[in-house]
């Protein structure tokens, strides 16, 4: 990855080149990387299955159908990566309705991590999300827990580096 003349902190640009050497985002420089974009579901489930099969070694169970009636018009690629996140255990369980183009909030990416590093440890709790952030933001991995906030990819990028080295 290419950091040259960036005016991104220099957190993000670490952040970028973590995430480019292990296909979490495969643009090849940090401004094309759409650092300050909002991240949607689909490219949620492709960071997340990179980053849980390359960085933490887990295996999808192969023998969950994953189904969903909404991700016909996705690329074959995402349409994969949505079917492997659900195996993972990270999205999908127990819903038809993917919304692969939804616009992710702290709530759900905190959930997805949380479920990536610790499987299904923080589930079962209302609000669903409530002690999956706690328990990210007691390790450092995120500081803010504001659920309605919306992800954008240098966060994710910056979290899940965070989380490696936690």
């Amino acid at each position: 990855g290419n950091i040259a003349w960036s005016t991104y902190p220099d957190e993000w640009n670490f952040a970028y080149l973590y995430a480019y050497d292990l296909w979490i985002t495969t643009m090849k420089t940090v401004q094309q990387a759409n650092m300050e974009g909002n991240l949607i579901r689909s490219h949620m489930a492709k960071m997340m299955v990179n980053y849980s099969i390359k960085v933490l070694n887990k295996y999808p169970d192969t023998s969950l159908t994953c189904a969903f009636d909404d991700i016909d018009t996705q690329t074959t690629e995402l349409k994969n990566y949505i079917k492997r996140a659900c195996q993972l255990g990270l999205m999908g369980q127990g819903i038809t309705h993917f919304d692969p183009n939804g616009e992710v909030t702290r709530a759900q990416f905190g959930t997805v991590l949380s479920r990536t590093l610790y499987n299904n440890q923080y589930d079962s709790w209302t609000p669903y999300y409530a002690n999956h952030l706690n328990a990210l933001k007691t390790k450092w991995i995120i500081t803010n827990i504001e659920p309605t906030l919306k992800e954008i990819r240098a966060y994710v990028m910056l979290m899940l580096m965070r989380a490696a080295t936690n």
